[in-house]
């Protein structure tokens, strides 16, 4: 591998080559400057490095660096020496390459006038002992880094495309495609990697670029990474998209434009489905697939979002898992690109997955959270350097001969089975999702994680209330269902009837004590017998928050209001409905001001009535006869007694208030629920998984 070490030989001519063009870049359009310099450093190798580059390109060229050193501007003798190179037969530019669009036709010095002093600082030592390659890598990168040309948008940085030949691993003979190639970067890494090698030729690279301005700068580089005689064409993503080719890469190799608007998708046939118009990355990565030979693998860099985009990439994602088309999926750094510190994910895909994983191991995913590799100095693009890329790659090639056996590292890689991503909504393949972090978790999310474990036990007891609830509606919708139509009965009349028919066992409905009964000077603060007012009635029972007492001998003066276990206490003001059934517990307190107390007949069970008082149609006939503002409605003990009751038999009003019974604990229970995920809700945002401040 050539030196492009920042302290190298490489890095000295190329700092050397800055500081003389450095000085012309305001002012002018920058726009051919790239692709003009590497020209220059291609023709310089030609030169050097031809057994016989011919007089007629020599001349030229010797002209031209002679100019250049008495400041005389060199263009029109470098235009004549590329022109005729470009006709030799050894020259590694195709001879339908057109020098006009390089340099400028006239010569004249205001069109690239850094070519002079650019040109002297190269041959001054030349640049050819520093290696072409590395010295043509490190000059786009500073000018990316540095220039204000719109090149740094269609420029992979070198350890990305490094990275993805290192994790591919394409070989002599194989054929390599990039449908947005951009400056040709990953067919450049891919170059080289099957010349490190050590294997022979044989390997051919194609590519597209997207902008019109970029073939030829891609020429150019790939030329100099040692492509004899590459061609990159000039496209664009409606063509690309419309012929889709006919699957014989071996290798795509991709960094397409991001979130691209592309109109008239949906009149393509899309292996996996079709993506919304207003975005493309799907469309790139069905596109890449397609152009897949049997063996081909792919790999494209894409912005995170697309890892969770909804709606149709929802679906794209999991038809791609169903398909076997996804080998892995890699997060990695932020500020790896000069002009935007936007992190990016790294999808590599299989047209046949069953070709590059043993038997049975087809259906899981790598997942590698790269995000915290790679060095950073101040104002710089983070880099990741040969170990980092080592480690990704590594792992890569590791998994693919043993998923289910490759173990996981956390906080770095994890295979995850189909069925985990599917469960999780929208199929997203975000690795931070999926990669066990490698940290203990702080006190705060240990603390949420203890929350979550008790809500998961209200859970399992709120499934097994469910289905005790679900058995005990069944119970109740049998036994009424042999029941006739119930009648309604007014009130009044259920405990007329059974005063005639059970006398000793008399049913009684009255209205609490007057206020002149239980004044305020009768409360007392400690101790005593609890007086029940309306705000202590809850929907199935009572409220002690506030309850208020009376003395001993106060309620012994007030024993026709005391209450029994069966009994019912109904609120006549506020909100009306409310009641509960005296229990043991509540034995001997007394009814107060502002309720009703009623002591139902056997033949009306307790629990039904207080269930059946808080139903929507007993609610809708109370409200409709009642007196008093909106605020505090108020019905009275006449009233109340014309309340049409509905009254089936004694057994169904069992099953009935046994099922209402379990609904209000299943109520309990889901409040219980409720409060605890709204607790870690808050929790979870305050330390539990976003760290406090």
């Amino acid at each position: 591998m050539e030196n492009t070490d920042a302290h190298g030989p490489a890095a000295k001519v190329v700092d050397r080559l800055w500081r003389a063009y450095a000085p012309f870049q305001r002012g002018r359009s920058t726009d051919r400057d790239l692709t003009a310099m590497l020209a220059i450093l291609l023709l310089a190798g030609f030169i050097d490095s031809a057994d016989d580059p011919g007089e007629e390109v020599v001349k030229p060229w010797s002209r031209a660096v002679a100019e250049a050193r008495t400041g005389y501007p060199p263009l029109r003798d470098l235009n004549n020496a590329l022109l005729l190179a470009s006709r030799h037969d050894r020259f590694p530019v195709l001879a339908s390459w057109n020098p006009e669009k390089v340099f400028a036709g006239d010569g004249g010095a205001d069109d690239l006038p850094w070519v002079a002093d650019f040109l002297t600082a190269l041959r001054q030592p030349p640049a050819a002992e520093a290696g072409l390659t590395a010295v043509s890598e490190l000059l786009m990168e500073r000018y990316v880094a540095e220039s204000a040309a719109r090149t740094g948008e269609y420029y992979t940085p070198r350890e990305v495309t490094r990275l993805v030949a290192e994790s591919l691993s394409p070989q002599t003979g194989d054929r390599v495609l990039d449908p947005a190639c951009g400056t040709g970067g990953f067919l450049a890494a891919a170059a080289q990697y099957v010349a490190e090698q050590g294997h022979g030729g044989g390997a051919s690279f194609e590519g597209y670029a997207m902008d019109h301005r970029n073939p030829h700068l891609a020429m150019l580089n790939l030329a100099l990474h040692g492509v004899d005689r590459p061609l990159v064409r000039a496209s664009d993503p409606g063509s690309m998209f419309r012929s889709p080719g006919s699957g014989m890469a071996d290798f795509v190799l991709c960094n397409p434009p991001f979130n691209q608007r592309v109109p008239g998708l949906e009149h393509h046939d899309w292996p996996f489905g079709q993506p919304p118009e207003s975005n493309a990355n799907f469309a790139w990565i069905q596109l890449a697939w397609a152009r897949l030979s049997e063996k081909g693998k792919a790999a494209l860099v894409m912005p995170p979002g697309a890892a969770s985009a909804p709606g149709r990439e929802a679906e794209i994602r999991k038809e791609l898992l169903a398909g076997g088309a996804l080998l892995a999926v890699v997060a990695l750094p932020a500020d790896l690109f000069s002009h935007t510190a936007i992190p990016v994910h790294l999808w590599i895909l299989a047209r046949d997955k069953s070709r590059h994983v043993p038997v049975g191991e087809t259906e899981s995913v790598l997942f590698i959270d790269a995000s915290r590799l790679g060095t950073q100095s101040p104002r710089q693009a983070r880099v990741l350097g040969p170990s980092d890329r080592d480690r990704i790659s590594n792992r890569f090639r590791t998994w693919l001969r043993a998923p289910h056996s490759t173990p996981d590292e956390p906080g770095f890689s994890r295979t995850v089975p189909y069925e985990e991503i599917l469960e999780n909504d929208g199929c997203p393949l975000d690795p931070k999702l999926y990669v066990v972090p490698d940290r203990e978790p702080p006190r705060a999310a240990l603390d949420t994680r203890r929350l979550l474990d008790e809500l998961m036990t209200q859970a399992e007891s709120t499934a097994a209330a469910t289905g005790r609830l679900c058995k005990s509606f069944d119970r109740s919708e049998r036994v009424a269902r042999d029941e006739t139509q119930a009648p309604r009965v007014p009130l009044r009349r259920v405990l007329e009837d059974a005063a005639e028919g059970l006398p000793e066992a008399p049913a009684l409905l009255l209205a609490g004590p007057s206020g002149s009964l239980i004044r305020a000077d009768h409360y007392v603060d400690d101790g005593g017998v609890p007086v029940v007012m309306p705000k202590d009635l809850t929907g199935s029972g009572f409220s002690t928050a506030g309850i208020r007492c009376i003395s001993e001998r106060q309620a012994r003066g007030l024993e026709r209001f005391r209450l029994r276990p069966g009994d019912l206490v109904l609120a006549r003001r506020g909100e009306l409905g409310r009641a509960a059934v005296v229990r043991e517990e509540q034995h001997g307190w007394v009814c107060g001001t502002g309720c009703f107390l009623l002591r139902p007949p056997a033949g009306l069970d307790p629990d039904y009535f207080a269930a059946y008082l808080r139903g929507p149609e007993a609610r809708t006939w109370l409200e409709a006869h009642s007196t008093g503002s909106m605020k505090m409605k108020t019905i009275s003990l006449g009233v109340l007694g014309d309340l049409p009751v509905v009254l089936p038999g004694l057994a169904t009003q069992r099953a009935i208030a046994g099922t209402m019974a379990r609904l209000d604990a299943h109520e309990r229970l889901l409040r219980e629920q409720l409060d605890l995920t709204r607790r870690i809700r808050r929790d979870a945002l305050n330390g539990g998984i976003i760290p406090a401040p």
